[in-house]
């Protein structure tokens, strides 16, 4: 029986109006490296929204932490891909039926209309600040 890597899972479900992050530890055969995909189980809405690991952070003495969101690849850059607004509710309800906690649902101050994070900006262009 082949070891399983845990890790702490937050998703971010992005609209244009607000961001939700669910949390969930997954169990994972090879531990998944940023800018990889997968999919996350989810019954009710479909197993067909591949998610991005953005982010990868080893704690000392916690499992690792993996941030992860859905994104659209356009002119070969890749940005986050918007929920409808008025489907983000349902998204978030059903991956809370499969277990996942939901953390917190904030406004989205993070992402530009064209799916850019303000922080993508900021780090291209110093000036930007």
């Amino acid at each position: 029986m082949r070891d399983s890597f845990q890790a702490e899972v937050s998703m971010y479900l992005v609209s244009r109006q607000r961001i939700v992050r669910l949390q969930k530890t997954l169990a994972f055969d090879v531990f998944p490296r940023s800018r990889e995909f997968f999919k996350v189980r989810n019954v009710k809405m479909g197993d067909y929204v591949a998610y991005q690991i953005v982010q990868v952070t080893h704690r000392e003495g916690l499992i690792p932490e993996i941030w992860i969101y859905a994104t659209s690849l356009e002119d070969g850059k890749t940005s986050v891909a918007f929920f409808e607004d008025d489907e983000i509710d349902e998204w978030t309800e059903s991956y809370v039926t499969e277990g996942w906690q939901l953390c917190s649902s904030k406004p989205n101050r993070t992402f530009n209309d064209d799916g850019m994070s303000i922080w993508s900006k900021i780090s291209s262009d110093p000036d930007a600040v």
